[in-house]
């Protein structure tokens, strides 16, 4: 029996079973949903985000989020989501209540200096404490059967999900060699940024890359992307200031570049697919 959803799912139904008792005003598709199916759906209860995984990893994955969503809550000074962990038929899908903002992506460029300064200083201080928090392994993931170093994460997802001469810039070997210290987010990016109406950080979303790592791999996620060049500064920068620690410019390069790949080759994919453009 598949542990997955395909397109062709009757999702009202299971939506609603997840909802009794609630009146459903609205459901929309979120058509950037490339790991999960995903709907946004309005009720008389507020506005909530469903996710369906699309196969049998990401399965395995949305587990995996709602984990490590569920053992984060409230331990830093940011709104993160406060995830439901559902299942139809033995599938595991998750639900979460929206949180208020729009995705840092959209507003990058239109950002003032002084706003940059603001998102920047609170992009470092989540990843600074984020990284900061003490745990117990076994305290966070009950799932063992998916990665949670996310250098072996990374290791099945391109695997998977990718094309061999894709991959060619993968040496999961090396990567491995790093000292993994830290809880990290694992793919914190700008879509994964909310900011409110005032541009401040409103909330950080989707742990489903989360897990054990090093702090030059969340760092270098968020500086992959193409961003202004004084965004990247005032990043480093503030988290320097977090940590008083001066970060290693050689290693940090190397990071960015290898998330840069991660990008390119998973937009293949998905270009292949059918779900990028």
């Amino acid at each position: 029996m598949k542990n997955y959803f395909t397109l062709d799912e009757d999702f009202e139904t299971i939506i609603q079973n997840a909802l009794p008792h609630t009146t459903i005003y609205s459901k929309k598709s979120v058509t950037t949903g490339w790991t999960n199916i995903v709907y946004e759906v309005n009720t008389q209860k507020g506005d909530f985000f469903f996710r369906f995984p699309r196969d049998d990893f990401w399965a395995r994955t949305i587990v995996k989020d709602y984990e490590f969503a569920k053992f984060i809550y409230g331990k830093t000074d940011f709104n993160t989501v406060k995830l439901e962990l559902l299942y139809d038929h033995g599938r595991p899908f998750s639900m979460h209540k929206k949180i208020e903002g729009t995705v840092l992506a959209d507003k990058i460029n239109d950002l003032t200096l002084e706003e940059v300064k603001v998102v920047s200083n609170d992009i470092a201080k989540f990843m600074f404490q984020l990284h900061s928090l003490k745990f117990d392994e076994n305290a966070i993931f009950e799932t063992k059967d998916i990665g949670l170093n996310l250098v072996n994460f990374l290791d099945e997802l391109l695997e998977v999900h990718v094309d061999p001469s894709d991959k060619v810039f993968w040496h999961s070997e090396d990567l491995n060699k790093k000292e993994k210290n830290c809880l990290v987010h694992g793919d914190f990016n700008s879509s994964n940024v909310l900011l409110d109406e005032n541009n401040h950080v409103s909330g950080i979303i989707d742990f489903g890359f989360a897990g054990f790592g090093n702090k030059y791999d969340d760092i270098a996620r968020i500086l992959s992307r193409s961003y202004p060049e004084n965004f990247k500064n005032e990043i480093v920068q503030n988290y320097e200031n977090f940590c008083q620690t001066p970060l290693e410019t050689p290693v940090l390069d190397h990071e960015i570049t290898t998330w840069t790949n991660i990008d390119n080759a998973y937009i293949n994919y998905m270009r292949g697919i059918g779900i990028y453009e």
